[in-house]
């Protein structure tokens, strides 16, 4: 299946070109493919969280409190942690 392309100009500023041009170069792709892959990563992101946002909008948030609390409360308790994995 072939995608297609549009050739679309942004104004960056120069030292973000350059940032982007490095990262590029350490990570052996092009500038393009690396642009790509992080506006898909990150519009991706916003999308998620809109969507999330979307539905919590819809909700009743005390509710969700009580329900989250519930499921907490059946978790049983680890009293075997070690020293070093304890918050303090």
């Amino acid at each position: 299946m072939s995608k297609s392309t549009q050739v679309v100009t942004l104004r960056i500023p120069v030292e973000l070109k350059a940032r982007l041009e490095n990262e590029a170069h350490l990570q052996g792709v092009s500038m393009n493919n690396l642009a790509n892959y992080m506006l898909t990563t990150q519009i991706s992101q916003i999308e998620v969280l809109s969507a999330l946002e979307a539905r919590a909008s819809k909700k009743d948030i005390p509710s969700l409190k009580s329900k989250v609390s519930k499921v907490l409360e059946s978790v049983q308790k680890n009293t075997d942690i070690p020293e070093w994995d304890k918050i303090h």
